[in-house]
C-alpha cells in the first residue's frame, strides 16, 4: 500500500509540473506571459497547430491530474485496522434466548463431611 501511495503521489507531482509548462507554453489572448516564457518558440517547434497541440495535452494532463488526486485521496482517507479492530464483535442475544446468571455458590458440589475423629480414652 505505502508503494502504490508513493507512485501516485510521484504521478500527482510530474502532472503539476506538466500542466504548469503547458498551460504558460499557450498563447495567451493578449500574448502576457505565453510570449514571455517562450510561446513564440513552442510554435515553431510544434508547426502552426500547435494551439491544438498544446490544448489537447493540457487537457489530456488535467484529466489524469484529477483522477489521480480522488484515487490519493481515497487511499488517503482509508484507516488501516489494527489487530484488534479486525476481531469481529460478540453477537448480542435477543432478550428470550438469555439466560439467568449462575451463582458460584450453586456450582460447587457439596463434598462429604469429613468424619471427626473420636477422642481416645487414656490409659
Amino acid at each position: 500500500m505505502i508503494f502504490l501511495k508513493a507512485l501516485f503521489i510521484v504521478v500527482e507531482v510530474l502532472c503539476c509540473l506538466l500542466l504548469m509548462g503547458l498551460i504558460l507554453l499557450q498563447k495567451s489572448k493578449n500574448e502576457g506571459l505565453g510570449l514571455a516564457f517562450g510561446a513564440g518558440a513552442g510554435e515553431s517547434l510544434f508547426g502552426a497547430r500547435a494551439g491544438n497541440v498544446l490544448s489537447k495535452a493540457t487537457v489530456v494532463l488535467g484529466i489524469v491530474f484529477m483522477a489521480n488526486t480522488l484515487l490519493l485521496g481515497v487511499l488517503f482517507a482509508q484507516k488501516d485496522k489494527t489487530l484488534m479492530e479486525q476481531v469481529p464483535a460478540p453477537v448480542a442475544q435477543p432478550a428470550a434466548m438469555q439466560t439467568q446468571p449462575v451463582d458460584a455458590v450453586d456450582l460447587v458440589v457439596p463434598a462429604e463431611e469429613p468424619v471427626a475423629a473420636e477422642p481416645q480414652e487414656e490409659m
